[in-house]
């Protein structure tokens, strides 16, 4: 029989999953196996998320899991689901196949976290509460990797969702289940629209995609390269009504609950697409019944997370990105609908300001996008500016022909901007030096 391992997040402890593993055991009749990843350590300051996943090698080992592929099923919630993805791709990466058959996540903070730069606050221990035996530590390492467009996440992602491992086609069989409603009383401090009061409902989904936007040296061209879908296949379901807590069946396991849990669990290599097409049709059902909500609470949103850098690799950190109408004057309705309406949460990474998350609200982009006839237009500038006589290098991005615009024609902009999803986007920019900086001299 298939054992099932529960693996928790951050601040809990695997007493919020008593009732689903007793539920499960008697539903399945299968062992159910608990990691502990108890407070005292994912609140340690000094704990990191490749401790942790050193750790639970160690636990999997003493606890005589079984290592061979496909013999185990894995529930994991918030946090958790960094952690299981991050021990898979270290201990088996290469495409190589982990011990892990069916993995449900529930709510998982795949790709950040709203609540992770606020977890270092008072903000985050209200709303978390204070449970910690090392008073006022936070964990604050783990929520640097969970914070909203942290290196962590983005190179997590390079790693098992656009090179091949565990969720290839054979490989793990993974369903994230999510809620889409915030939390109430006072935690409700915490909620933001498209969230479940903890992770966006896009952050959760494992179904990614990527590309690169290109600044041509001299001619200042930007040219983008095809969307690159994530590999492999995943289901991911909305369940309306939820909220980051009751998604885990802690207070009570409704029937709309507990059949997707056991469908996750139980769902076979030849049923696994049917299951994914499925998902997706409910997902699409929650979208219908929100799509003329004025309240943004339950849009639907894409995270699009930046990252800029120069055509050397090098992180540039002090950039604007523009949004604007085709046709720019100073009543530029395109620029004013869609930075009012459409491009919501922004949150620049805190120890580099290089990576870069913008919510775009494709509930609104769509209610909108025929109010408007013309192109959404692209551009960004950066410091330093290498045309100002002080600076010897840097970039050029403040004159009329510099950097380019890229055009997003409106025919496009539902492919770029997706529902329920990330979106990774590198800016490479040319670096420029000038001929000052060095020279060489003929002595004779």
């Amino acid at each position: 029989m298939t054992p099932i391992v529960i693996i928790h997040g951050w601040s809990d402890n695997s007493s919020s999953f008593t009732k689903l593993a007793k539920r499960l055991k008697k539903e399945t009749g299968r062992m159910v196996e608990e990691i502990w990843l108890a407070d005292y350590v994912s609140l340690d300051d000094d704990v990191t998320m490749k401790d942790i996943v050193t750790a639970m090698q160690s636990a999997w080992k003493s606890s005589s899991l079984p290592t061979k592929s496909n013999s185990v099923d894995v529930i994991v919630h918030s946090t958790g689901g960094l952690v299981i993805r991050d021990w898979m791709s270290t201990y088996w990466p290469d495409g190589k196949k982990p011990p892990v058959r069916n993995l449900l996540m529930l709510a998982p903070a795949n790709f950040g976290s709203p609540l992770a730069h606020k977890g270092r606050s008072i903000m985050g221990r209200v709303v978390k509460g204070w449970s910690s035996d090392k008073t006022f530590q936070t964990g604050e390492h783990i929520l640097k990797a969970l914070e909203m467009a942290s290196p962590y996440s983005w190179q997590l992602a390079q790693r098992d969702r656009f090179s091949p491992g565990a969720f290839n086609q054979g490989g793990v069989r993974c369903t994230v289940i999510v809620g889409n409603s915030g939390y109430s009383g006072i935690s409700s401090l915490a909620n933001e629209d498209g969230s479940d009061g903890t992770v966006y409902v896009a952050t959760a989904n494992m179904n990614c995609a990527g590309m690169n936007l290109n600044v041509a040296r001299d001619t200042g061209d930007i040219t983008a390269t095809s969307i690159k879908l994530s590999s492999g296949k995943t289901a991911f379901l909305i369940l309306d009504g939820f909220d980051h807590g009751t998604i885990t069946g802690s207070d009570s396991l409704p029937k709309k609950l507990l059949e997707p849990i056991l469908q996750a669990l139980n769902v076979t290599k030849t049923g696994f697409s049917a299951w994914c097409r499925q998902c997706e049709a409910n997902c699409e059902k929650v979208r219908i019944k929100y799509s003329k909500s004025k309240d943004p609470e339950h849009h639907a949103f894409q995270n699009t997370v930046f990252h800029v850098v120069d055509d050397s690799g090098i992180p540039i950190t002090d950039f604007v990105l523009e949004f604007y109408g085709q046709f720019t004057d100073l009543k530029d309705k395109w620029a004013k609908l869609f930075n009012k309406h459409i491009a919501k949460k922004k949150h620049a990474y805190g120890d580099d300001k290089s990576y870069r998350s913008f919510m775009i609200d494709t509930t609104s982009l769509n209610q909108l996008i025929d109010k408007v006839n013309e192109s959404l237009m692209f551009s960004l500038s950066a410091l330093p500016d290498v045309t100002n006589d002080n600076n010897m290098v840097g970039y050029k991005s403040f004159g009329e022909n510099d950097i380019k615009q890229l055009e997003l024609k409106q025919s496009d902009l539902k492919k770029y901007f997706s529902p329920d999803r990330t979106l990774f986007i590198t800016i490479i920019l040319p670096r420029y030096q000038k001929d000052a900086l060095f020279e060489l001299k003929n002595l004779q």
